[in-house]
């Protein structure tokens, strides 16, 4: 999406805020803080919390997108952790039926409101212990070009829909504050 804004083909992108080149202006709009997401049947899913080295001693299923997968295993490495990585996808539905079926754990930002994986099993989300770097979800513009008063009414329109407090689609992230 970003070089689709850098070549024009797009004035204005709903992103998150990993790796924001320079000569794109980002504006947050909500903060997703990172979780564990487990087996409703793993020891875990009924911890209030859990550290990441906890975490390392199990089976990651990680997923594997650029980006994504450079931040959360940036978080083992800020925490001084290696985590034993079991298998990794690129598809967050994947992701989510292998740590339904007890392959392990994962790391996420995203709170999809269905507790269900694609085969009808659940998962938990736990929240990580300690302080770490959320992904922010938010607007991303060049930063050279004027705003048309399009692009401006759908900033206007996301920051009245996409807060804190709410996200279409997903569980709000002050839930587990």
């Amino acid at each position: 999406m970003l070089n689709s804004l850098r070549r024009a083909e797009i004035d204005v992108a709903v992103t998150y805020d990993l790796q924001i080149p320079d000569g794109i202006t980002f504006t947050p709009l909500a903060s997703l803080p990172p979780h564990a997401l487990v087996a409703e049947s793993h020891p875990m899913a009924r911890h209030a919390a859990v550290t990441l080295a906890a975490l390392a001693a199990e089976p990651l299923v990680l997923l594997d997108l650029p980006m994504s997968r450079e931040y959360f295993l940036a978080l083992f490495m800020k925490e001084g952790v290696q985590p034993i990585i079991h298998s990794r996808s690129p598809h967050q539905d994947v992701v989510r039926t292998m740590v339904a079926n007890g392959y392990g754990y994962t790391l996420a930002n995203v709170r999809p409101r269905s507790d269900l994986a694609l085969d009808g099993r659940r998962v938990v989300r736990v929240p990580l212990a300690g302080e770490h770097a959320p992904m922010r979800i938010g607007i991303a513009t060049l930063a050279q070009l004027r705003t048309s008063r399009l692009v401006q009414a759908f900033e206007r329109h996301c920051r009245s829909y996409i807060s804190d407090a709410r996200i279409p689609g997903m569980d709000a992230p002050v839930e587990e504050r």
